[in-house]
Order: C-alpha cells, then sequence, then structure tokens
C-alpha cells in the first residue's frame, strides 16, 4: 500500500486531490498537512517507523513562514535516516524555469508537476507507485 502526504497551504488544492484520489480508488492512505515545518518534525520522530513514513510526497513550493524549498532543505538532512525511499513530486502553480532548474538539485525530487494536477498525471503516478 502506497502512502501519500500532500502537503499545501491551500485547502482547495488538497479537497481537488483528494476527490480525484477517491473518484479513481488511488492511495488508499492519504494525509493532509498545510504546514512542512510540523510535516518535517513528524518525519524526524517517525523516521525509524517505516510504517508511519510516507512513500510519495506531493510539495507546494509557495507557502508561508515555511516554504517547501525550507522543506526539501530539511528533508535532504532526514534522508539518512529513513529505511526506506521518500520520494517528493514538487506540485506548484509556479512557471518559473528557475523553480525548475533548483528542484533538480535534490535527486529525491522525482517530478515537478504544474497545478493543477491532472487526473491523468495523478493516474500515472498511482501507477507507477502501486507497481513497486
Amino acid at each position: 500500500m502506497c502512502r501519500l502526504l500532500i502537503i499545501d497551504d491551500n485547502p482547495i488544492e488538497h479537497l481537488i486531490l483528494q476527490r480525484m484520489i477517491d473518484s479513481g480508488n488511488l492511495f488508499q492512505h492519504v494525509s493532509h498537512s498545510s504546514d512542512a515545518r510540523v510535516q518535517i518534525e513528524s518525519l524526524r520522530e517517525n523516521s525509524s517507523f517505516n510504517d508511519k513514513l510516507p512513500d510519495l510526497i506531493f510539495l507546494d513550493l509557495h507557502m508561508p513562514d515555511f516554504n517547501g524549498w525550507e522543506f526539501l532543505k530539511h528533508f535532504k538532512e532526514l534522508i539518512p535516516l529513513f529505511n526506506k525511499t521518500v520520494d517528493v513530486y514538487i506540485v506548484s502553480s509556479s512557471i518559473d524555469p528557475r523553480d525548475f532548474s533548483r528542484s533538480k538539485n535534490y535527486p529525491f525530487v522525482k517530478s515537478f508537476v504544474s497545478k493543477p494536477f491532472s487526473k491523468q498525471t495523478l493516474n500515472d503516478t498511482y501507477l507507477r507507485y502501486s507497481a513497486a
């Protein structure tokens, strides 16, 4: 079972993604958060418990206070503590090519997806992780 964590400060994004997930019967375990800092702490606390770690994170870049870039910086430091692979998909409304280029500095970032997340992209992502 693939565990998905969605981090985005916009509750509408959570609602849209959850409805697409529900309508496609995708990702049986989904967690939602609007606070990237809280999620870094949760990942740190649960770093040795594979069943409490997500397999996949959908991360918004532009959030107040603790943004997606700060999350990625701290997440990179946590990876050596994990006993499993946790991939990140950046899901952003940014059209700045520098954001896309900058995301390439993080090998655990598997994709940069423009909002809104399409049903096809969500389905393809699910199939990639459910087959693993």
